[in-house]
């Protein structure tokens, strides 16, 4: 009786095993895919942001969600987040994760986050943005910077 409840112990241990690797290795895998792609992506768009101007920010989002801001508000946040100052450097974004979705009418999405640690003239930041992939290229879907230097 014991063996055979060891047995389905190891059983069950290896599927947890196995489903913890196959996780690491989609997760490794699509992480490689992005680095050649929204790595460059975000490394270029991050300096264009940290200008704190709404209409070339603008530009770079993506049309869903820019159905959520308006003008006036777009402007307001850049104009709060400018406390910040200017980039002064930015470290290599960090893959967070992919999720793919459906919505009627729009079909399917996929989302790429990363986060970057970048610093400001007036302190460090910590960003977090994640990419719409439209296939051959990418819009910015959200836009987050959580900084100490904010509060002041």
């Amino acid at each position: 009786m014991i063996k055979r409840i060891l047995k389905w112990l190891g059983g069950i241990l290896l599927v947890i095993v196995v489903l913890f690797g196959a996780i690491l290795a989609l997760t490794t895998y699509k992480q490689a895919q992005y680095s050649k792609t929204a790595v460059p992506y975000i490394e270029r768009v991050v300096p264009i942001l940290s200008e704190w101007d709404a209409p070339s920010a603008r530009s770079l989002f993506a049309a869903q969600a820019l159905e959520e801001v308006s003008e006036e508000d777009l402007e307001k946040l850049l104009d709060f987040l400018s406390k910040l100052g200017d980039l002064l450097s930015m470290d290599d974004p960090k893959f967070l994760q992919v999720s793919a979705g459906a919505s009627v009418g729009e079909g399917t999405s996929t989302i790429v986050t990363y986060t970057i640690d970048a610093q400001y003239e007036y302190g460090p930041a910590l960003i977090t943005i994640r990419l719409l992939d439209l296939g051959d290229r990418f819009e910015i879907y959200y836009f987050n910077v959580n900084s100490s230097a904010l509060l002041d």
